[in-house]
């Protein structure tokens, strides 16, 4: 689907932080991705599907509150060095998003969802998948 090909362009064009993004099926396959030009992986590559394998597990377990709660949006995984977002995009893909990590200490702005600007992520995300 060249939806999410664009998808991934997109986000990569709005934000430099962002190091690597793909979008996955359920089962944890890559389908499509892309990497900053002259980034190094921090993680290697095997390690990030095991990592989508146990993302799309922990979706699945947040599918058992949505009456409770509502639909999951999103989620952040914080480390030192980076961080990792994940959002389903369907019933059938997730996206998967590393970026740079910048400590708040070290930042202007005033709060941690600032620091990946998830507003300006989901709207990006919202257009692509409004689009055929």
């Amino acid at each position: 689907m060249e939806k999410y090909e664009k998808l991934l362009n997109m986000l990569m064009d709005f934000n430099s932080d962002i190091r690597f993004a793909a979008v996955c099926d359920k089962q944890g396959e890559i389908l499509w991705n892309s990497k900053r030009t002259g980034v190094k992986n921090m993680v290697p590559m095997e390690d990030t599907k095991k990592t989508l394998q146990r993302a799309l597990g922990a979706w699945d377990e947040r599918s058992k509150i949505t009456d409770l709660v509502g639909k999951g949006i999103y989620v952040i995984a914080a480390y030192e060095k980076l961080k990792r977002i994940t959002i389903p995009l369907d019933s059938k893909h997730i996206l998967f998003i590393s970026v740079d990590n910048v400590p708040l200490k070290d930042s202007k702005k005033k709060s941690y969802g600032h620091l990946v600007e998830m507003g300006k992520i989901m709207s990006i995300v919202d257009f692509v998948n409004s689009t055929n």
